[in-house]
């Protein structure tokens, strides 16, 4: 089971070349800063802001997760992001291919995510950016080895500046397994980062997830990451987090934020 906001990528390079060859074939992506990448990567919390409309953004990775009892897990993230309106977003996203390790291993396709994106309010004085999104999570029909889940998801952004320092709060409600004996799992998550020379970034991130047993473990951490955003429409990150809880040690990133074409551009 998954949640769309939760994608942390890394996989660069097929993933990079397919983007730039669309790229060249579409409307110029050198321009000026609406074509900036917004991306929600590495971080679990996401901006309130999008990219331009017309702008069709892909997040996608690797993480690496040491969990309790010996076991591990793989999963290889992304997230499909369209910017339809100032105030619109769809969006479409999967923990991808998973690989555990260990006791009870198993491969599968985790779930498909659909979802929207509400932009409600933009930063203005002591104001800051505001958006809330929908989305539902369906099981993708590859797993065998593990339990089905679907799950509805709501989710709340508030984005503001402080001078260098860039904060993004998120907070959120999981319903787990909605058609089958539902629980509700609640998760909160504080990121900041600031921009440094050389196109480079770093970004410190806390966050919670209350238990919603048998589905959901209790979770929390701390996460980490340094950034490179070489051009306005491509931001790369690596990085890792410690867990709080004896359920998962730590976990290795990396991924990258693309906008690979623009279907039309705003006058």
């Amino acid at each position: 089971m998954t949640r769309l906001g939760r994608t942390w990528p890394a996989a660069l390079g097929a993933v990079a070349l397919t983007s730039v060859g669309a790229a060249r074939d579409a409307h110029a992506l050198d321009g000026p800063s609406d074509t900036q990448a917004a991306p929600c990567r590495p971080t679990i919390a996401c901006t309130a802001d999008f990219a331009a409309p017309g702008a069709v953004e892909l997040e996608a990775g690797g993480i690496y997760r040491h969990l309790g009892g010996g076991l591990g897990q793989v999963t290889t993230p992304f997230l499909v992001k369209v910017t339809t309106t100032k105030w619109l977003q769809l969006q479409v996203g999967s923990n991808g291919y998973t690989h555990e390790t260990g006791p009870g291993a198993a491969s599968f396709f985790d779930n498909m995510n659909l979802g929207a994106k509400f932009h409600l309010v933009d930063q203005e004085g002591l104001r800051p950016s505001v958006a809330v999104a929908f989305a539902v999570s369906v099981p993708s029909g590859s797993q065998a080895q593990v339990t089905p889940t679907d799950s509805l998801l709501l989710t709340a952004f508030v984005s503001k500046d402080f001078g260098p320092l860039h904060a993004d709060f998120n907070a959120g409600l999981d319903r787990l397994g909605v058609n089958d004996d539902p629980s509700t799992q609640a998760w909160l998550s504080l990121a900041l980062s600031t921009s440094l020379p050389a196109h480079l970034g770093v970004e410190l991130e806390s966050y919670y997830f209350s238990p919603a047993l048998p589905i959901a473990n209790h979770d929390g951490g701390v996460l980490g990451a340094l950034t490179y955003n070489p051009l306005p429409w491509l931001v790369l990150d690596a990085g890792g987090d410690v867990g709080y809880f004896a359920t998962r040690s730590f976990s290795i990133f990396g991924g990258l934020t693309v906008i690979p074409f623009v279907l039309w551009k705003a006058p």
